[in-house]
């Protein structure tokens, strides 16, 4: 036995354990640094600087005391936007990015800026009283709180036709100092000469917006209609009824109807200018949808994307044609693109989620869900974290956030069901098919969902049905059909090779 402890020396070795236990929990609180990371701990690393051609033009404030005016001032913000975007020299902020800062062009400008990750801001306000209309804008520099530009302008009502190109040629100047000849051409080139055929124009870009409103869009056809009828020459309004008639077709209209009148419409307004980059969009989602032709659908996209690298719609359809030749890499790349252009639009947030599900980018994904929530509205955002916790095998929640109604079933009915059977509730599972079943009788309901349904219920001969009828009806969910999980035990059966030999690529 060795030589016994003083009772000191066992006080002060008593303490010390007591300290290193004490310390090493409280190491492990502290030893991180603010971003997560472990220490060293650098200073926090400033942002970059936005890139110094770009702009964001804030919605114009409506102050005339009829608030049915308001689609004037969206409309020429929108416009301006469009106008803006035709100048490949400038990084334009889509009018989806600025919607929600709507009204805070009062705020701090610098950090309104950065927000937005733009250089320059457009400010302003249009009020119409009687039959004048009076137009004020600012174009600042955020970091400053300069201005570089600016007017007040005040026009007849009859007279506002060239009152967004005017504006987006001052905006343009003075961010690039000189226009090009061929951008001054774009920017210059009037839309029509026709105020009220304009008006109407105006009118029906607002209520396009309304993706979950089938009332909305069918009025936004209509006025497009109205616009077209008091001038056969107005094809950015022909672009506008393609739009309209492609957010019907898949979810309120079969996609033979839908996408047909999108056709017809975009062809129209090529016709008379073959440099509407919506058109050619619109023609190569037709292209996919009527034909199964990918390959055409890309050509098509990419004319779009030439004359516009801004716009969304042409960069979301190439992504489309992409995915579905098997080129995962290249449709990501594209469908990340379309999204950061018009994050603020469903259709571009779902189809960059569902790649990102169906391809195995779960956390890239889930990354994405907390800004998608901030910005979209709840069933949208329910619908995109519900594929999520799906594909990651969580069915409960997957339950608690799908459904079997959004927008015909096209995106998550068919994941909804195959929840329901995970967790035991086949009777649950067998009754939502019949509601998607019923749901087809007063309106649309996508074939895509019930062959996923079916064919997870274990029906294989009805799953080869429904997917017949989708083939035959031609909706643009096809594009999935050979990703979709609930789908695989189909591709065995014969039947299944003679669909998929439809496809043109």
């Amino acid at each position: 036995m060795g030589p016994r402890e003083s009772p000191q020396k066992r006080r002060v070795a008593h303490l010390a354990l007591l300290m290193m236990c004490t310390v090493a929990p409280l190491r492990s609180l502290v030893a991180q640094c603010p971003d997560g990371s472990p220490p060293p701990c650098g200073r926090p690393a400033r942002a970059p600087a936005p890139p110094p051609n770009s702009v964001a033009v804030l919605y114009l404030d409506n102050l005339s005391r009829d608030t049915a005016d308001a689609f004037l001032a969206d409309g020429l913000t929108e416009e301006i936007i469009i106008r803006l975007g035709q100048v490949p020299r400038l990084e334009v902020k889509s009018r989806y990015e600025v919607q929600r800062f709507r009204g805070r062009a009062a705020q701090d400008l610098p950090a309104l800026g950065r927000a937005l990750d733009a250089a320059y801001l457009v400010t302003g306000s249009v009020q119409r009283a009687g039959d004048r209309v009076r137009m004020r804008y600012e174009v600042i520099r955020a970091a400053t709180r300069a201005q570089v530009a600016g007017d007040v302008i005040d026009r007849a009502s009859s007279d506002v036709l060239t009152l967004e190109s005017d504006i987006a040629s001052v905006v343009a100047t003075a961010i690039t100092g000189h226009l090009l000849p061929d951008e001054r051409t774009r920017l210059t080139r009037p839309l029509t000469r026709n105020p009220a055929a304009y008006e109407q124009y105006l009118r029906g870009l607002q209520a396009a917006h309304n993706f979950g409103d089938e009332a909305a869009l069918r009025s936004a056809v209509a006025y497009f209609n109205r616009a077209i009828a008091l001038d056969s020459g107005f094809a950015a309004a022909y672009s506008g009824k393609a739009v309209a008639w492609s957010m019907l077709a898949d979810g309120y209209v079969t996609p033979l109807e839908g996408y047909g009148q999108t056709r017809v419409a975009a062809n129209q307004a090529l016709a008379r200018d073959s440099s509407q980059a919506l058109a050619w969009a619109m023609l190569a989602n037709a292209a996919f949808a009527l034909d199964l032709d990918a390959p055409q659908c890309a050509l098509l996209a990419r004319r779009g994307i030439a004359l516009d690298p801004h716009g969304g719609w042409s960069r979301l359809f190439l992504s489309g044609a992409l995915w579905a030749e098997g080129k995962t890499d290249s449709a990501l790349v594209e469908a990340r693109r379309a999204w950061q252009n018009d994050s603020l639009f469903v259709i571009m947030s779902v189809s960059y989620i569902n790649m990102l599900v169906e391809s195995g980018h779960l956390d890239t994904a889930a990354v994405m869900i907390p800004r998608i929530r901030a910005i979209l509205p709840a069933a949208d955002a329910d619908a995109l974290e519900g594929m999520l916790v799906g594909a990651r095998g969580n069915w409960r929640d997957a339950v608690r956030l799908l459904g079997w109604r959004y927008y015909g079933g096209a995106f998550d009915a068919g994941m909804y069901v195959r929840a329901l059977l995970a967790l035991g509730d086949t009777v649950a599972a067998r009754a939502t098919v019949d509601s998607m079943l019923a749901a087809r009788t007063p309106g649309y309901y996508n074939p895509v969902a019930l062959a996923r349904a079916y064919t997870a219920l274990g029906d294989i001969d009805r799953g080869i049905e429904w997917l017949g009828r989708a083939f035959e009806e031609r909706t643009a969910m096809v594009a999935w059909v050979r990703q979709y999980p609930e789908l695989a035990p189909l591709r065995a059966d014969p039947r299944y090779a003679a669909l998929d030999r439809q496809f043109r690529f």
